[in-house]
């Protein structure tokens, strides 16, 4: 390649390396904030189940449900939000070791791409199989707050 072509290709391979870096530091905010979701179903597993969720209209209204059934409820939540921020735990240190080793990129994104790709794929299927549309719809943004920065990641990734 000559020296003239390396200079045009420069400032190409420059802004793709910020929209990389972007896209990384937009996907770590992203799990932080799914994993504060997740925390706060544990820590809080009464006023999702009993507020929030009763708000964004998931399953039934919890004052229609049985003082035991929402006891049963918070447990649930808690059960799922410690798989939540378990999982965003997963993606983070993934995300981060590709950080560090260019070589592994495409497996660390290949990786959290089907792992999210299966959530959404099982919880919407789920949601749409119980007639809990709203949940269904609820997971859209999710998935592409996490597809998002992954793709913009891969069709950006030179080596920095």
């Amino acid at each position: 390649m000559s020296n003239l072509q390396q200079q045009q290709r420069h400032p190409v391979e420059a802004a793709a390396a910020i929209r990389y870096r972007r896209a990384h530091a937009f996907l770590r905010v992203v799990i932080y904030l799914v994993a504060i979701y997740g925390t706060g179903m544990v820590v809080a597993g009464r006023t999702f189940a009993v507020t929030l969720f009763d708000v964004l209209n998931f399953g039934p209204n919890a004052k229609s449900i049985a003082d035991d059934g929402v006891t049963y409820s918070i447990f649930c939540f808690g059960v799922l939000g410690a798989v939540i921020v378990g999982w965003m735990q997963l993606m983070l240190c993934v995300l981060d070791m590709a950080k560090r080793s260019s070589s592994c990129r495409v497996e660390a994104r290949r990786a959290m791409m089907s792992s999210a790709v299966v959530w959404f794929a099982l919880d919407t299927g789920f949601s749409l199989v119980t007639e809990e549309i709203e949940h269904a719809i609820f997971n859209l943004p999710f998935f592409g707050l996490l597809i998002g920065p992954l793709y913009v990641m891969s069709v950006n990734d030179v080596r920095i």
